[in-house]
C-alpha cells in the first residue's frame, strides 16, 4: 500500500513543459534507443545535427513537451497532419513505463489548449500491444487499420 501511494503522489508531481534547446541530448537519446527497440516506424538513429534541426523546428511549434517530476522521463511530441488532426508519439524511459506516467503525460499534454482544439490520431504498430493498450486506456477509440483517434475537445 505504502507503495502504491508514493507512485501515486509521484504521477501527481509530474511536470509538463514545453521542449527547449537544452533537451536535445536527452529527446535524442531517448528517440535513439526506441528506434533500436523498433517502438518507432522509423528504422534509422538520428544524428545530432540532424535532431539540433529538427527539435528547433518542434520548439518553435511548440508541439514538444517535456515531462518530468523529478529528472527527465519522457516526451510527447504532436505533429500536425491537417488542419484538424494532429499525430501523436509519446517517449518514456523504460524505468518510468507501466507505472502510470506515460498516460498521465498524454492526458496532461491532451488538456493543453493548443493540442485540445485538434482530433489526435496515434498510429501504431500492428504487433504493438502494448501500446494499443495504452492508447485505449487513455481514451482514444479505434478508428481503422492501426489507428487510434480520440475527438478534439474545443
Amino acid at each position: 500500500m505504502q507503495k502504491y501511494l508514493k507512485l501515486i503522489n509521484n504521477i501527481s508531481n509530474l511536470k509538463i513543459r514545453y521542449a527547449n534547446i537544452e533537451d536535445l541530448h536527452f529527446t535524442l537519446k531517448l528517440h535513439n534507443q526506441n528506434v533500436l527497440k523498433e517502438k518507432f516506424f522509423s528504422k534509422e538513429k538520428v544524428g545530432l545535427k540532424k535532431h539540433r534541426i529538427w527539435l528547433k523546428k518542434k520548439i518553435n511549434e511548440k508541439m514538444l513537451f517535456i515531462c518530468a517530476f523529478k529528472d527527465k522521463i519522457g516526451y510527447v511530441r504532436f505533429d500536425y497532419i491537417n488542419k484538424k488532426n494532429l499525430s501523436v508519439s509519446i517517449a518514456i524511459k523504460d524505468k518510468y513505463k507501466r507505472k502510470g506516467f506515460g498516460k498521465q503525460m498524454l492526458i496532461k499534454t491532451l488538456k493543453r489548449k493548443k493540442i485540445s482544439k485538434f482530433n489526435i490520431i496515434a498510429v501504431i504498430k500492428k504487433q504493438n500491444l502494448i501500446s494499443k493498450k495504452f492508447f485505449l486506456d487513455s481514451g482514444f477509440k479505434f478508428f481503422k487499420k492501426n489507428i487510434y483517434m480520440i475527438k478534439a475537445k474545443g
